[in-house]
């Protein structure tokens, strides 16, 4: 439910004075799985609250460390010059809005895919793995040291910015939704966690042309910090590779083979792009796919079935099992499919 715009006002006038009111107000924007998005601009705003503004409430209230956790993540990237909105208000109490929220910098633009699709130039597409490889290997040159810094001073327990904490809470969402087809693809994670190849670096969890803002021809800056984490490269550009190669798009049976084939392409020119960008261990790339498509498939197990649905179709779905299966050996299900325990290992991919 949208907050009330009297009470985001009230807020804003507290933090900036009694003279602060609306120039546009609050209008909903599309986007956020858990988050209610509005936009809006002010008169009267010193400063950097100037420009136009997103405010992003969590639905959920226990979201409060989720919310300080993104003001470090983008206190980090701001400081260290990294395109990312600048956060101007982060409140983890529920009392003032109904739910934790950030207030930002919104961006100019639109978003990578939806410039590509505008321009209808097949030289678009052709271009977007590339782009998005050699801006996903410039964050990855940022020093995980930054966001160390940005947490403490956030009071943040670090250990909560790490992959071990990452596993453990798509393990507590599974228990908490019931999902017990996904119980043994968790134990497995757990089990099976790898020691890290490379450095930690600042990751982006969710890295993909729809949170990447482009103005005209240019970089406006990425979007959509809430699964930031500090892990080693590869987490984040497995991520990548699932987000690109996986979801349903709403394409029509027939069309479903030739979409495939070029979805492989984009997924590989991205990793070759990635590679030359940056040197790359790919030495745990199969345990965080998998560890992307359990999370799919998480959100799958809560979510109606649906056309649109990217992760909820059976072709998706079918797909993102046997992934699962070819990397770990470990059989996996939602809804009241039964798990019947591991079977033998099925030959790892190479990369």
């Amino acid at each position: 439910m949208d907050p009330p715009p009297d009470r985001l006002l009230a807020c804003l006038r507290a933090r900036l004075g009694a003279g602060v009111d609306f120039a546009t107000p609050p209008a909903p924007l599309s986007g956020g799985f858990d988050t209610t998005i509005l936009a809006f601009c002010l008169q009267g705003a010193p400063g950097d609250w100037a420009g136009p503004l997103v405010v992003r409430v969590m639905t959920r209230g226990d979201s409060g460390p989720r919310v300080l956790r993104e003001a470090a993540v983008h206190g980090a990237l701001v400081k260290a010059g990294f395109p990312a909105p600048r956060i101007l208000m982060a409140e983890a109490d529920v009392g003032p809005l109904g739910g934790p929220f950030l207030v930002m910098q919104r961006l100019p633009g639109e978003t990578m895919w939806s410039a590509a699709a505008r321009s209808r130039s097949p030289a678009a597409f052709m271009a977007m793995p590339r782009r998005l490889a050699e801006l996903h290997a410039a964050l990855h040159r940022l020093s995980g040291e930054a966001l160390r810094e940005q947490a403490r001073a956030h009071d943040l327990d670090l250990t909560t910015m790490s992959v071990e904490a990452d596993v453990q809470r798509l393990g507590r969402r599974i228990e908490r939704e019931s999902l017990s087809g996904l119980r043994a693809g968790a134990r497995w994670l757990l089990q099976n966690r790898p020691a890290p190849a490379q450095a930690e670096v600042i990751c982006h969890g969710d890295f993909h042309p729809l949170n990447v803002m482009m103005h005209g021809e240019h970089l406006s800056g990425v979007i959509d910090w809430s699964q930031a984490i500090l892990a080693e490269p590869a987490f984040d550009v497995a991520a990548t590779r699932v987000i690109l190669r996986f979801p349903n798009l709403g394409e029509p049976a027939w069309a479903r083979a030739p979409l495939l084939a070029a979805r492989r392409w984009i997924v590989r020119r991205y990793t070759s792009a990635y590679r030359a960008a940056r040197p790359f261990n790919s030495r745990n790339l199969p345990y965080f796919e998998a560890m992307r498509v359990l999370h799919a498939l998480a959100v799958a197990g809560v979510t109606p079935a649906s056309p649109r649905d990217p992760w909820n179709v059976p072709q998706v779905l079918a797909a993102l099992y046997r992934h699962f299966e070819r990397v770990s050996g470990v059989r996996v299900r939602i809804g009241s499919a039964i798990f019947r325990g591991p079977f033998p290992l099925c030959s790892r991919r190479a990369y």
